[in-house]
């Protein structure tokens, strides 16, 4: 029965193929692919326990200035304020919310990295957004604990990883706020082999379907990491995660 079932399969395949179904279907892929992770989002998202959580689930008006109050409840909660913490930020564009975070911790051992372009998003996000828009330049921030890297993220980190120390008692956050699928996936399977329990990721556009959240089904399925919500703002377009295991 298995072998008859393997060539059943293999025949339907192989006449998919053949016959090119993708010339009267193909314009179903991107609705469909978005009516998915639409779906896989709002499951994710009612599977959360929002208990002992700071989360404004669910509101009507979107407020981007919620994410410093999230921000502020992480530090609060975690006790970072004057803990030694690796931080790093994958886009930084005018580095409002990387500013924060060197403000908010005071302790001298804390390393601060932010790794953008600088000149805007390497492909196009949505049908807003264009390939360059978003540019900045690199912020001039005087404190010796920050260091900043220009250039793609494909280009700049592994040869980061290979100068600093990444293995480190330190907690590490891992803010993530390069909006498209490519280069969030990047970061998060790059980053993977130095990550431990109890570092945390923030997502900046985490409810958009189709890329932060895509990426993060793809690297918590592929290496089998498990979260933990510590807060979330704006119905989880801004979202903490604590890693578990």
């Amino acid at each position: 029965m298995k072998n008859l079932f393997k060539k059943i399969n293999a025949f339907l395949k192989g006449f998919i193929f053949v016959v090119k179904p993708h010339y009267l279907f193909g314009f179903l892929r991107k609705p469909m692919l978005f009516s998915y992770n639409t779906l896989s989002l709002s499951k994710w998202i009612s599977k959360q326990d929002r208990r002992g959580t700071f989360n404004d689930f669910y509101t009507s008006k979107r407020d981007y200035s919620r994410r410093y109050k999230l921000y502020q409840h992480v530090v609060d909660s975690m006790e970072l304020a004057n803990t030694p913490i690796d931080y790093f930020e994958f886009g930084v564009s005018q580095a409002h919310s990387f500013r924060w975070w060197v403000n908010a911790n005071t302790n001298s051992k804390s390393k601060f990295y932010g790794f953008d372009t600088f000149e805007g998003l390497p492909e196009a996000w949505g049908v807003l957004f264009k390939k360059g828009d978003m540019s900045a330049i690199i912020p001039d921030i005087h404190d010796n604990r920050v260091e900043f890297f220009k250039g793609l993220f494909q280009d700049t980190f592994l040869p980061f990883t290979k100068t600093h120390e990444l293995n480190t008692d330190r907690i590490k956050i891992i803010h993530l706020d390069a909006d498209l699928f490519s280069s969030t996936l990047f970061i998060l399977t790059s980053i993977a082999p130095f990550l431990k329990k109890g570092d945390i990721l923030l997502f900046d556009e985490f409810n958009v379907p189709n890329h932060e959240f895509l990426a993060f089904q793809c690297f918590t399925q592929s290496y089998y990491v498990k979260t933990n919500l510590i807060g979330a703002v704006n119905n989880y377009l801004q979202v903490a995660l604590e890693i578990s295991e």
